[in-house]
């Protein structure tokens, strides 16, 4: 797998990242008996608010983890997306790659109980990344700031991911 971190763009290049999710966003709904309830277009490449990854993050919601079985798997293989194993907290990721060779993320989706404080957590911290500018440029410096210290995804993301824990806790107190 490709484990360094992929140069940020600041703008749509070559890829209509909207287009390209309501595409995903039909095929998720549309899988046979698919678990799928909701799903957003979420991250960076939504707003360009901040630098970001070439990777469209999807945020898909489901009634329960467990309806995550290893048939709706096979059925995602089907169609491009093999999960991370990794130690996610409450949550599957899934991503589609460049080719099986490289293995450059190029979508991404994070499967949430919808009905969980995790799900709740991604639609507002995506919420204030997208409307409030101030928080985005600081989220930007944060990810620099990151990129100095690793070039790993795993550790990057991890360092997102406590970033996030530490916004979601302010937002909660205020």
């Amino acid at each position: 797998m490709y484990s360094n971190i992929q140069p940020f763009i600041t703008t749509q290049l070559n890829t209509n990242y909207n287009h390209q999710y309501n595409l995903i966003k039909s095929t998720l709904l549309n899988l046979l008996d698919s678990p799928v309830k909701y799903t957003k277009h979420i991250g960076g490449t939504r707003h360009f608010n901040y630098a970001t990854e070439p990777i469209l993050d999807i945020l898909v919601g489901v009634n329960n983890l467990h309806d995550i079985t290893a048939l709706d798997e096979k059925r995602l293989n089907y169609v491009g997306f093999y999960r991370l194993h990794h130690a996610y907290h409450k949550k599957v990721v899934m991503a589609k790659f460049n080719n099986l060779k490289d293995l450059k993320q190029q979508v991404r989706l994070h499967i949430v109980q919808i009905d969980s404080p995790k799900f709740q957590a991604y639609l507002d911290i995506d919420d204030l990344l997208a409307t409030n500018n101030a928080i985005a440029k600081e989220f930007d410096a944060k990810k620099q700031q990151i990129l100095n210290y690793t070039t790993s995804i795993r550790q990057y993301e991890q360092q997102k991911q406590q970033y996030f824990d530490q916004l979601y806790k302010k937002i909660l107190t205020n």
